[in-house]
């Protein structure tokens, strides 16, 4: 009894250990599995905010262009309102720096373009016309050996000395053509204050003074675009000029230098480089004889540099050189009169609204023949003109 007692409470054991040992694993078991459905859980909402945080970060930059979807978010971004804000700055300043040739829908309006029609070197489009109200203030001075009668009958070698001061007012007007062609008409008026000096030795200076005014000389032109310009090649513009002999050769005893038929005809060269402009004239001009004087043909080269300082100013200088042929009174030519002129040209141009211009040029003479100097002020007024459509 005592065996069989001793095996039941073996056996009961035994069975009694392992049930506890199944029960303890099966709980375990749970706990693992609860903990790993809340860490995945986890990971999906870390996920859910990653991807929430990635949609507000990059919604800025696609609301940047057209078809953005985040209108909200762009409102609530103090960035991108600053940034929004700053654009048409940047713009503005951009289209207005000094230098800058961010041109407008009206880029004919630049200083440089209105310098080039002023001085030859660009025609202007068909439909369109300029009036260039313009003045002059030409200074001249010269000294020349004269013989002076004495009390007792007899000469004295003496000099005079003339002082001339001149005035040229009046405007030009262009008008645009087709073909790339322009007509060009001048309309002056000289006003002249001259005093003369005569002195020798042993005598008394004596001066005598007089001043007249005329019509000037009118000319009618016209220049035509030739080639323009490609690679090494310049722009190429030829001119013809018939300049009147409208004006009186003298008045109120005074030699006005005009008053005769010239003809000129001229080629004029552009090649630019921006901010550059370079321009050239080559030009022969002959003249018809007048009352037995025919003043000496006349060839001149004129080169100049044109500077865009900015789109409304442009700076410029130049050499302007004449070669005259001898005068002839009664087909006999008047020794000595014949010479070279050359003058050094600087000058500055600005615009002035959308149509107004103001141009100032001055020179100084470099040789005897020429004015001693002469200052010029231009005030071109550009305007369309109806035309009937082709």
């Amino acid at each position: 009894m005592m065996i069989g007692t001793g095996m039941l409470v073996s056996s009961w054991s035994y069975a009694s250990g392992k049930t506890v040992d199944e029960i303890s694993e099966s709980s375990l078991q749970n706990t693992l599995i609860q903990k790993i459905a809340e860490r995945d859980q986890v990971i999906a909402d870390l996920q859910r905010r990653v991807q929430l945080l990635e949609q507000r970060a990059t919604a800025p930059e696609a609301g940047r262009y057209p078809g953005a979807s985040s209108p909200a978010i762009l409102a609530k971004s103090p960035a991108n309102q600053a940034q929004v804000q700053k654009a048409p700055v940047k713009t503005q300043q951009a289209s207005s720096a000094p230098g800058s040739f961010e041109i407008d829908e009206d880029a004919a309006q630049r200083a440089l373009e209105r310098t080039l029609v002023q001085t030859g070197a660009l025609l202007l489009p068909f439909g369109q016309a300029e009036v260039q109200p313009f003045a002059t203030y030409i200074r001249r001075e010269s000294e020349t050996p004269v013989l002076v009668a004495n009390a007792t009958g007899g000469f004295l070698v003496g000099s005079q000395r003339v002082s001339r001061d001149e005035i040229d007012a009046g405007a030009n007007l262009l008008f645009g053509l087709p073909f790339e062609s322009q007509f060009e008409v001048r309309v002056p008026s000289r006003f002249i204050d001259q005093s003369v000096t005569t002195s020798a030795l042993g005598a008394f200076p004596s001066e005598t003074r007089s001043n007249t005014e005329t019509f000037g000389d009118v000319s009618v032109g016209i220049a035509k675009t030739l080639m323009h310009e490609s690679d090494w090649l310049p722009d190429v513009i030829a001119r013809f000029t018939w300049d009147s002999a409208s004006g009186n050769m003298v008045q109120d005893n005074i030699a006005t230098g005009i008053g005769f038929n010239d003809f000129i005809g001229s080629l004029t060269f552009l090649k630019r480089q921006d901010p550059l402009a370079f321009t050239g004239t080559v030009a022969y001009k002959t003249t018809l004889e007048e009352d037995g004087i025919e003043p000496g043909d006349q060839v001149d080269f004129n080169i100049s540099a044109i500077l865009a300082a900015s789109p409304q100013t442009s700076l410029n200088v130049g050499l302007q050189q004449s070669f005259i042929q001898e005068t002839k009174v009664n087909n006999v030519e008047v020794p000595g009169s014949d010479g070279v002129a050359s003058v050094f040209t600087a000058g500055a141009s600005s615009t002035i609204g959308r149509s107004l211009f103001f141009s100032v040029l001055g020179g100084v003479g470099l040789t005897e023949d020429s004015p001693d100097y002469f200052l010029n002020v231009t005030i071109p007024f550009r305007f369309d003109v109806p035309v009937k459509p082709q």
